[in-house]
């Protein structure tokens, strides 16, 4: 069943009458390819890099790029380790999910609301663990992991994005989907990622301020 489906006429028109990207298949689904896809890739450059960490303690990985900015530094806190094993792998597996569905979306299928809803819930709880690793990274162990930040770059637009397009195409009520501030922070969705994103970069260039002021 299609998302339009399951709302009453007038909802259905709401809906129609919406002009945001996240509600156009190809372009939600490109999106979702993409940045599942690069999200995937560093998790992957870090589960690599993990294992070489381990069968050498004093390996230099690819990036360590100084002492503020170093995976292999982040590595070493049981952190990295939240469920008992290492936090990458967590990205490998969940990042799979996102790109099934952009590909599907690609090609034309027609995705329930619930398993969109479904992917948003996955994707919150992803946003979750992100925001308290990069507390984590940047105010209590106070070393940036590169590869940590492309992941939560990808991770919270996708969660963004995939949350606008519930709400404007009804699959979390229509109440929601007809509330006028749900929904003009749905079409503001690229502007609500550009300024989460800005915000933590504000936070890493207040707290290693150090670093960065050597650069100007």
């Amino acid at each position: 069943m299609n998302t339009a489906d399951a709302l009453p006429d007038d909802d259905i028109g709401i809906v129609l009458q919406t002009r945001s990207w996240v509600l156009r298949p190809t372009a939600i689904g490109l999106f979702l390819i993409v940045a599942s896809v690069v999200g995937f890739l560093a998790s992957f450059a870090l589960a690599v890099e993990k294992y070489e960490k381990l069968e050498d303690p004093n390996a230099v990985l690819s990036c360590d790029l100084n002492p503020f900015f170093s995976c292999g530094s982040v590595m070493e806190y049981p952190e990295s380790q939240l469920f008992g094993f290492p936090n990458q792998l967590l990205g490998i597996g969940a990042f799979i999910f996102p790109l099934l569905l952009g590909v599907l979306l690609m090609a034309g299928a027609k995705i329930p609301g619930w398993i969109m809803i479904g992917l948003n819930i996955g994707l919150a709880l992803g946003t979750v663990l992100v925001m308290f690793l990069f507390y984590v990274s940047i105010y209590v162990i106070g070393v940036g992991c590169p590869w940590c930040m492309v992941v939560w770059t990808m991770t919270i637009p996708m969660f963004v994005a995939v949350s606008a397009h519930n709400v404007l195409a009804g699959n979390v009520g229509v109440r929601i989907a007809q509330n006028p501030i749900a929904r003009v922070l749905a079409k503001e969705n690229v502007a609500l990622s550009v300024l989460w994103m800005l915000i933590i970069t504000a936070c890493i260039v207040v707290q290693f301020w150090t670093f960065f002021s050597t650069l100007f």
